[in-house]
């Protein structure tokens, strides 16, 4: 039942939280979600569903309980409300050891008696992976030949072979494949003597709000008896 036009103001309120929330797989996030002015929502029902895969029930709290039931299998024993913080208008869902395939747009329905309310979140699944390495493999067509290889990320980040200026260098083709971790990734680089001495393997994930960058030098001086040194320097930012 909705307010009347007397009681508008005494049973109004909205329903806030952030646009996106970036997770890890693997972890526990919180997708925020709280009624606007603060009242309790003890009594009222909580809905978290999944409006990308067509509104399925990812949490369902009513009538002072969980009512789980119909909850989608691949949330359950993941997923609860912070019950302390119901008084406080706080209806955040807690979700417990993210998974890929828990990324997608969220709603969160809050319905009282006499009013009721939605707001929208979207859980994207990022992870930065480990620091690269890069390995001298040997000696091809004249000059040393390196790999930069790293794992752990998501999704499938680019990787770049540049110049000490910055300068994106001609490469191999950069080879992806997902283990349990996330995404593995490894590019060679052929270096000859005659170019600059200085290589950086770059790579990054760019998204709608963050940018992770981590970034390996490679030094490597060629001659005619083949004489390779490396010196690597890491920076992240």
């Amino acid at each position: 039942m909705k307010c009347t036009q007397s009681l508008y103001r005494e049973c109004m309120f909205n329903v806030e939280g952030p646009d996106t929330v970036f997770a890890a797989p693997g972890s526990d996030i919180v997708l925020p979600c709280s009624i606007k002015p603060t009242m309790s929502a003890v009594d009222m029902e909580v809905k978290w569903s999944r409006q990308d895969l067509g509104d399925i029930l990812v949490h369902h709290y009513m009538n002072n309980s969980d009512k789980n039931d119909g909850q989608m299998p691949s949330y359950r024993g993941r997923t609860a409300l912070f019950i302390e913080q119901l008084q406080y208008g706080n209806t955040s869902l807690l979700l417990k050891n993210v998974e890929v395939s828990d990324g997608g747009q969220y709603t969160c329905r809050v319905d009282s008696a006499k009013w009721d309310g939605q707001v929208r979140v979207l859980l994207k699944i990022e992870a930065v992976g480990r620091t690269p390495e890069i390995t001298v493999l040997g000696t091809a067509s004249g000059g040393v030949l390196l790999q930069c290889d790293s794992k752990g990320w998501w999704p499938v980040p680019e990787l770049q072979w540049l110049d000490s200026k910055g300068v994106e260098v001609p490469a191999g083709v950069k080879e992806s494949c997902e283990d349990g971790e996330g995404f593995y990734v490894r590019r060679r680089l052929t270096a000859h003597s005659s170019d600059t001495n200085t290589y950086i393997c770059r790579i990054d994930i760019t998204g709608d709000l963050h940018y992770w960058k981590t970034s390996l030098c490679v030094c490597v001086c060629v001659c005619v008896c083949v004489c390779v040194c490396v010196c690597v320097c890491v920076c992240v930012c």
